[in-house]
């Protein structure tokens, strides 16, 4: 599982850039991508919200800052570490620090002593030169394990789980990767169909996101209360976005993770829909032989409310569907970790397997 590390910090400016083509070489932000992702972690480097807003024109676009401010959070939410940059002031950077601080993120600092008790406090490492800083997080590979991973984003993703988006914010959450499987969490929210409110489907989205970073698959889950059940009306920003992103890339399979009621089978079910049933079989068979290990996988018998995204995405889209769908002890981590842990490991094991064989054969 890889680490995801966080930039924040001032960077070179517009002018320095015009000024000097070979600023940007110089700039820290480079340095420390080029040597993070050399020894395997994942960067996110949000360049485009480091810049300082200085003219009051700019002042005056409140939602696009005010939609910046919320997209950081989001990466660092997404993050294990944060690596600061202080040897500028900045209010951003301070608040950023503080949040994910907040969050239980390991955060570096780089910048000159003395450091202020709020640094001190807020965050697990300081040093005064870059390289310093860099090799302390890559000794330290700060990952967070997936039991850990999946209690703080289930958290994080709860206090969303009844609130409509704000104006003009989607009501879903893609976290790419490079392997041609799509995993999708559509239930991880609340949802409405038919004029009921339907509670979510707990620890999916979470379960979402521990594959895209363990397996690294294509993940996206339901982020917001959803006003149109993603899984039963196909005019949904949800499946419109699904589909963009399948046309765009090379998509070979998709798999919904999906929760099961009490008063369902009491365990693992998995069904398929694909443009024949023979191509079904080499999914099915896989992932029924990797479950089984925990207990027998009986067929797929509650599909109906979510039969029109799968249909679509394996006819229209001509992709083959998995549908998973996990017993509410299966996604108790609190309760019962040992379960959540092993089919989180299994589901990954068939998601990289499968998108290994399926990037080969594309290659």
């Amino acid at each position: 599982m890889l680490a995801n590390v966080y930039l924040t910090g001032d960077s070179v400016n517009a002018s320095e850039i015009l000024a000097d083509e070979n600023a940007w070489a110089r700039d820290w932000r480079s340095t420390a991508m080029q040597k993070l992702e050399n020894h395997g972690l994942r960067v996110v480097n949000p360049l485009e919200l480091a810049w300082t807003v200085e003219d009051s024109e700019a002042l005056e676009i409140c939602d696009s800052a005010d939609k910046k401010v919320r997209r950081a959070l989001d990466l660092i939410d997404e993050c294990d570490a944060l690596l600061a940059n202080i040897e500028r002031s900045s209010y951003g950077t301070a608040m950023e620090m503080f949040y994910a601080h907040r969050r239980g993120k390991m955060v570096t600092v780089i910048g000159p002593s003395p450091y202020s008790p709020w640094v001190v406090s807020h965050s697990q490492a300081r040093f005064l030169d870059i390289d310093r800083a860099i090799n302390y997080l890559i000794d330290r590979n700060p990952h967070v394990a997936p039991l850990s991973w999946a209690l703080q984003y289930e958290a994080q993703l709860s206090e969303r789980y009844e609130q409509m988006p704000p104006s003009g914010e989607p009501d879903y959450k893609f976290l790419g990767g490079s392997l041609p499987v799509f995993v999708l969490a559509p239930h991880a929210t609340a949802y409405w169909r038919e004029g009921e409110f339907k509670g979510q489907d707990s620890f999916t989205g979470s379960l979402a996101s521990i594959l895209n970073r363990l397996a690294g698959c294509h993940s996206m889950l339901s982020s917001y209360c959803c006003a149109a059940d993603p899984c039963w009306y196909l005019e949904t920003p949800f499946r419109r976005a699904l589909t963009d992103i399948i046309k765009a890339g090379k998509i070979g399979l998709a798999v919904m993770i999906l929760g099961s009621s009490w008063e369902e089978a009491p365990g693992l079910q998995v069904s398929c829909y694909g443009p024949t049933e023979e191509s079904c079989h080499p999914y099915i068979n896989l992932i029924t032989q990797k479950l089984s290990v925990i207990e027998p996988v009986v067929p797929g018998s509650y599909d109906h409310p979510v039969r029109p995204l799968a249909l679509f995405i394996c006819e229209v889209l001509n992709v083959p569907t998995i549908i998973v769908r996990l017993h509410k002890r299966y996604r108790m981590p609190r309760l019962q970790p040992q379960l959540f842990s092993r089919v989180s490991a299994l589901l990954a094991e068939f998601v990289s397997e499968i998108g290994l064989e399926l990037a080969r054969s594309q290659g």
